[in-house]
């Protein structure tokens, strides 16, 4: 059964990888489950398995933009030598980076957020619960080792860095506002995480 599963796993990650690379290649329009599915090395059925429909593709690549908070959560949990804010502005300002150095990946990133605000805003309104659920676990690891402030709360602290990240690159990503996501929203995110820290600033 472990092994079953592992497999489905895999088969769902792979699907996912490939998926992810076509449409940055092609754009998403341009890309059908047939393709997918052939250039992955599975049957369409497979995909259908997995993911039911391409809406269902598409909003699982919207779940994965989450990760590297999710993960940075897990490695607090087991290493406590770790600053919390300074993994935190890392990890956020390597996402931007990303984001702004490669065009295609911004379009994508892009897609899938109107996507979803537009086709699945219950989808989206739970991927924003996950991401403060990281960020509140991120902020808690921040107070038990006394870099957050005492007159900030983890769940305060989660909800305004949620918001102020998902209004500024937002704006960037569905072009409302020109500005430098790598350089002036990270500035923004590590003047705040300044103002959230007790002790030394964070890095």
């Amino acid at each position: 059964m472990r092994r079953t599963k592992q497999g489905a796993e895999e088969t769902r990650d792979c699907i996912l990888a490939v998926a992810e690379r076509l449409f940055l290649e092609h754009g998403v329009v341009e890309v059908s489950l047939e393709q997918i599915a052939c250039a992955a090395g599975f049957t369409r059925g497979a995909v259908h398995w997995h993911f039911q429909n391409k809406q269902g593709l598409l909003l699982a690549l919207l779940d994965r933009m989450g990760g590297p908070l999710a993960e940075l959560e897990s490695q607090l949990e087991v290493d406590e030598t770790l600053d919390p804010l300074e993994e935190l502005l890392a990890t956020t300002a390597a996402k931007l980076s990303d984001l702004q150095m490669d065009p295609k990946r911004k379009r994508l990133a892009s897609y899938l957020v109107n996507f979803a605000m537009v086709e699945a805003p219950e989808r989206q309104h739970d991927f924003d619960r996950r991401l403060r659920s990281s960020l509140r676990a991120i902020f808690r690891q921040a107070e038990k080792r006394g870099r957050l402030a005492p007159h900030w709360q983890p769940e305060t602290a989660a909800l305004a860095f949620c918001g102020m990240m998902h209004g500024l690159v937002h704006q960037w990503l569905t072009g409302e506002t020109e500005f430098d996501v790598a350089g002036d929203v990270a500035a923004a995110m590590r003047a705040f995480v300044i103002s959230l820290s007790a002790g030394k600033p964070p890095g």
